[in-house]
């Protein structure tokens, strides 16, 4: 993912052939701001907000016609990206960009979130009595009509099942990132499907960064980085990122300032982070959102996680399923209590007296169908479309369906040597009796010290060494993203899920697969490697 400047945020460098991203200008200049000490001023652009209208409304085709249908702007709290937006809606909605019938559409995580955009423009409109004689508003509908354009400007929230028949012509998707997962595709998708119907339909997506790997807002973020690198070519698409480094140090001020251009524009208090800087040192739990709210950082799992996630995704890569047919394999199996997610997770061990073992991993998860969309909300997962995947198996009703794994565990002892399986001691007792009436061999597998140290010991060495070859399964990531160690006075570790802030259960069934293949090795005599003459009597 790009680090570094992403948006530079100097106009000159966003060609305008066809004048309109300077009508854009014009027309945000003659508005005027309405809240804290600016009130009542014109609507000033500093550089960096004057870039990004520029970099959105300047690209044309070779015809003329607007090139961009997509923005996405990813600022940090405090960098007045929803004031902007606000203006670029007036635009569309009564300005230089209306068209007849327009439908200029602020969607939001909820009605509240929406209503944030919508006020700044309705509080826009009535600070200039000519713009405000030429509205008809609705305030309780959070709704404001243009008779002369016949344009309508409305704040809706994601219940996108009512959203259908609209024919949005610009659309503002006001911080997707708190938007809930089980929504927020189904609201994006209903009102950009809309736009088909509009020649020239614009979309502008404004958020900070978010949490977690699953969801619409990870996909826009991603997308956006990869459209910036190069890696994908989209010229209708402008990402707008203002981000420090994924590795800067947090208490950097000249990262603070890389992230937050409003710094410079005299907006955004400088002194206002040095003390919240100061506070959250105390506070290591809150330094996530520190840097996600003020450096524009995606952050995934854990507040203090055992490992980085960059480390993790070195991983070589994994054999093909079918390369695996027939190898020996240890299983880990976490199950849920009722209605959470279960494990199921086969490590392949692959012996390297040079670098040390490796293990090719196969996962799959379980979870309950039923009220899968408030799981889905809760864990911040994209569990629906990782269901279709393949790589999350949906059972039927509210509560885990245990035979379900026992078939998945005998469908891998079908088409590869198990050679052990691993379950934890709790609440087990009617699956270990099932796989044990299927012919596998089980272990019970406890969660203290004792049992756990070597095997996230080695776990952690495999995946540091890029050995723990995963497959880039999105739900075992997810899991090992939220994993947090708790260490002994020795300093040995294991996964707990007490102090975790989202589901660890695929690192746990990990740790127990790895540590089933560590017991069964065939340790040399002490005598063999020490004195290889033979025996010595005392």
């Amino acid at each position: 993912m790009t680090d570094g400047p992403i948006f530079s945020p100097d106009p000159s460098l966003y060609p305008d052939p066809s004048g309109r991203a300077e009508r854009m200008c014009q027309f945000v200049r003659r508005l005027k701001l309405w809240e804290g000490e600016f009130a009542g001023q014109p609507f000033t652009l500093h550089p960096f907000q004057e870039a990004a209208i520029r970099r959105i409304y300047g690209p044309v085709t070779e015809d003329g016609s607007p090139l961009v249908r997509t923005a996405a702007l990813w600022l940090p709290r405090g960098n007045a990206k929803t004031t902007l937006a606000a203006g670029l809606s007036l635009a569309h909605f009564m300005g230089p960009m209306a068209e007849a019938g327009g439908q200029v559409i602020f969607a939001g995580g909820d009605r509240e979130q929406a209503g944030i955009a919508f006020n700044h423009s309705w509080n826009m409109v009535q600070q200039d009595d000519a713009l405000r004689r030429r509205v008809q508003p609705i305030p309780s509908r959070k709704r404001l009509i243009h008779p002369k354009t016949r344009s309508s400007l409305n704040a809706i929230s994601s219940e996108s099942y009512s959203k259908h028949g609209m024919a949005a012509s610009f659309f503002l998707a006001d911080e997707v990132h708190a938007w809930q997962p089980a929504e927020a595709r189904q609201l994006f998708g209903v009102i950009r499907d809309s736009m088909v119907k509009r020649e020239h339909p614009l979309t502008i997506i404004i958020s900070t960064a978010g949490s977690g790997t699953g969801g619409l807002a990870w996909d826009l973020w991603d997308y956006s980085h990869k459209v910036a690198s190069g890696e994908i070519d989209d010229p209708s698409f402008a990402p707008i990122i203002f981000a420090a480094p994924s590795d800067a140090d947090w208490l950097d001020e000249d990262a603070w300032k890389q992230a937050n251009p409003a710094i410079e524009g005299g907006f955004c208090s400088l002194e206002e982070l040095r003390i919240k800087a100061r506070r959250v040192q105390h506070f290591p739990a809150e330094i996530a959102d520190f840097r996600r709210f003020h450096l524009n950082q995606w952050t995934e799992g854990a507040a203090e996680p055992w490992l980085a996630l960059e480390l993790y995704d070195t991983a070589e890569d994994r054999q093909p399923e079918e390369a695996l047919t027939g190898r020996p394999c240890w299983l880990g199996v976490d199950l849920s209590s009722v209605e959470d997610l279960t494990a199921v997770v086969a490590v392949f061990p692959v012996e390297d007296d040079s670098e040390g073992r490796r293990y090719d991993v196969l996962a799959q998860f379980f979870l309950p169908e039923a009220g899968i969309d408030r799981k889905a909300e809760q864990d911040r997962a994209d569990y629906l479309r990782w269901s279709e995947e393949g790589f999350l198996t949906l059972t039927p009703g509210n509560v885990v369906d245990h035979s379900a794994i026992v078939e998945h565990v005998a469908s891998l002892g079908e088409r590869f040597s198990v050679q052990e399986v691993a379950i934890d001691r709790w609440n087990s007792t009617a699956v270990n009796t099932a796989l044990q009436e299927e012919g596998f061999e089980v272990a019970q597998f406890g969660q203290g010290f004792a049992s756990m140290a070597g095997p996230v010991k080695e776990l952690k060495r495999a995946i540091l060494s890029g050995h723990f070859r995963h497959g880039g399964n999105p739900v075992l990531r997810m899991c090992f993203s939220n994993a947090v160690a708790e260490k002994d006075a020795a300093e040995n570790e294991k996964l707990t899920k007490s102090k975790a802030r989202g589901r660890i259960d695929g690192a746990i069934a990990s740790a127990m697969a790895i540590g089933r293949v560590l017991s069964n090795e065939t340790l040399p005599s002490p005598y063999e490697t020490a004195r290889p003459e033979g025996f010595v009597f005392l």
